[in-house]
């Protein structure tokens, strides 16, 4: 039987990357500064210092590297677990709310990057 987290099972190409964004926790006037991880049209892993409760929905704002305009997105959190190793917490985001300009704008990011698994 196939791995599930394989990337012939994945809905999304998914790449490395390294950027800076914001997550916002909609009513409750909580703003994290999170790392962007990995990334796919689809969704994308953060990493913040402080841990955040899967189904958790969130805002996310962030300028891909080499555009020149903010991409902003809602998400839910799916997945959440303490990297011990980074002394930080990293998050699956699934993307719920996204503009189609913004989800072209992260697709054509991901043609110049190389898939992970």
């Amino acid at each position: 039987m196939a791995n599930e987290g394989s990337p012939s099972r994945r809905r999304f190409r998914r790449a490395a990357v390294d950027f800076s964004t914001t997550v916002i926790l909609p009513g409750q006037e909580l703003v994290l500064t999170g790392q962007a991880l990995d990334l796919s049209s689809g969704g994308m892993r953060v990493a913040t210092g402080g841990d955040l409760p899967a189904g958790q929905s969130i805002v996310l704002r962030f300028t891909l590297p080499g555009a020149e305009r903010e991409v902003v997105v809602r998400g839910r959190i799916v997945l959440s677990f303490f990297d011990a190793a980074a002394k930080r917490y990293a998050h699956g985001v699934a993307f719920t709310q996204i503009a189609p300009d913004d989800r072209k704008l992260i697709e054509k990011t991901l043609e110049t990057k190389n898939p992970v698994a």
